[in-house]
């Protein structure tokens, strides 16, 4: 295992001051490469970046938690994913969005919510539950939170609690993470953004809806280091059958196309790509706060980067450049090992 110029991309986001530092990971079965490169802070003072440093993951809340908990739901035959959404939450007026609509993102559901930042946490949830399905439904695929924020609200119909702590005592704890949580240590965690009040956000969710909605937000707001996601990548390949909450038959459709007439390469939560040799399926993930999964089930491999790229500022377009860039180096380097 080398994967030379993969490393070498992501070690020069920070020669280039494109993120302050990375704490990055990359395995081939047992054989694990991982660095930490750079700061944690810059302002006020400069503090050097610890390879145990907790991260916002942002948007991978989708996929390690609410995806998780649905996938051992189905694997338990306590749900199907055509079933629609109007089953479980009554009020919500569209009788064809399914399960695997919003899992997807081709529930066609409008994103937009007028004045949402004035909203309170049960307006919200209304507003969400009534926002209107328009003529995208199942023929455009277009990501948007809301659809996991109606995820969430349906695993908290199914179990009558708070999905955040049905992510904790469902996968979080039976997998063995001790560093990911929703209420992280403060002191362990790299500060995410400076805020329009010059106040640094740290250990605090950066997602706008996420802080509002609390413990009922299923598309953001878990926190983790690198140690706790390579736990989780080793369920993710077939390394370990111990950490995932679900069998080896639901891991290997989860490798699968399931938009409907495949008119976009997502799975259950999961965006996908491909290896360029042979066309095998790879599980991809972002987060917004600049952290990424590319994870590979055929060769056994996968690749870990977590950054605080919108800290101190939020208008890093260029990290995006780079990050394409480092998935490409990867899949390339990885198809030739």
């Amino acid at each position: 295992m080398e994967f030379l110029k993969t490393k070498k991309l992501i070690e020069m986001m920070v020669a280039s001051k494109i993120v302050p530092g990375v704490n990055y990971l990359i395995f081939k079965n047992n054989d694990v490469w991982q660095n930490t490169v750079g700061l944690s802070q810059i302002i006020p003072q400069p503090i050097p970046l610890k390879a145990d440093a907790i991260y916002d993951l942002a948007s991978l809340t989708k996929v390690i938690g609410t995806t998780n908990v649905l996938l051992k739901l189905a694997d338990e035959g306590k749900i199907a994913f055509n079933d629609t959404l109007k089953m479980y939450l009554p009020e919500f007026l569209d009788k064809r969005v399914k399960l695997s609509d919003l899992l997807t993102h081709t529930s066609g559901i409008k994103g937009w919510i007028a004045n949402r930042d004035q909203l309170n946490a049960r307006e919200l949830l209304q507003a969400i539950i009534n926002l209107p399905v328009t003529e995208e439904f199942e023929h455009k695929v277009r990501y948007a939170d809301t659809n996991f924020i109606l995820l969430g609200l349906v695993l908290e119909k199914i179990y009558q609690q708070d999905l955040q702590d049905i992510i904790m005592h469902e996968v979080i704890k039976p997998a063995g993470l001790k560093a990911t949580s929703f209420a992280p240590d403060a002191n362990k965690t790299v500060p995410t953004a400076m805020n329009q009040q010059g106040i640094m956000l740290c250990g605090v969710v950066h997602d706008p809806k996420a802080r509002v909605l609390g413990k009922s937000c299923g598309s953001a707001g878990l926190f983790s280091n690198i140690a706790d996601l390579y736990r989780l990548a080793q369920g993710y390949v077939g390394l370990r059958d111990d950490i995932l909450p679900f069998g080896s038959a639901t891991l290997s459709e989860l490798y699968k196309i399931k938009t409907p007439a495949k008119l976009h390469a997502r799975s259950w939560g999961w965006d996908l790509c491909f290896d360029p040799s042979d066309h095998h399926t790879l599980i991809y993930h972002t987060g917004f706060t600049g952290t990424f999964m590319l994870l590979d089930k055929v060769k056994k491999t996968g690749l870990i980067v977590l950054t605080n790229r919108i800290y101190p500022s939020g208008h890093n377009l260029i990290f995006l450049k780079m990050r394409q860039k480092i998935i490409e180096s990867f899949l390339l380097e990885n198809s030739i090992i």
